[in-house]
């Protein structure tokens, strides 16, 4: 798995593909989602949240961290909750939106 890299818009070498501050890898027994949904369209830590234990029952407080990015959202969530999350998210709208889940490729 390489650092892959986006230009900038000038050129020069940019952030991390996905845009914003990498988080590290999740930790030990915890697995990271993406969301393809970000800052643009309004998303903000709690929805992420709110929607996630409230379509899987999870507890907030073993959700995160989260990393919103303009264009989509990095969750990392408990690995044998992972499969649960991802269900429940592609059947749901998160800021009255459809949006894609998968987990992260890094």
């Amino acid at each position: 798995r390489g650092d892959r890299r986006a230009p900038a818009e000038d050129g020069r070498p940019g952030k991390p593909s996905h845009g914003s501050p990498r988080l590290g890898p999740p930790k030990p027994g915890r697995e990271r989602l993406f969301i393809a949904a970000g800052a643009d369209a309004g998303m903000r830590p709690q929805d992420v949240v709110g929607a996630i234990a409230h379509e899987t029952g999870l507890p907030g407080k073993q959700i995160g961290p989260i990393d919103i990015a303009p264009r989509f959202t990095l969750v990392d969530v408990p690995t044998d909750s992972a499969q649960r999350v991802l269900q429940a998210l592609s059947h749901t709208r998160i800021k009255g939106k459809k949006v894609k889940v998968r987990r992260d490729r890094g």
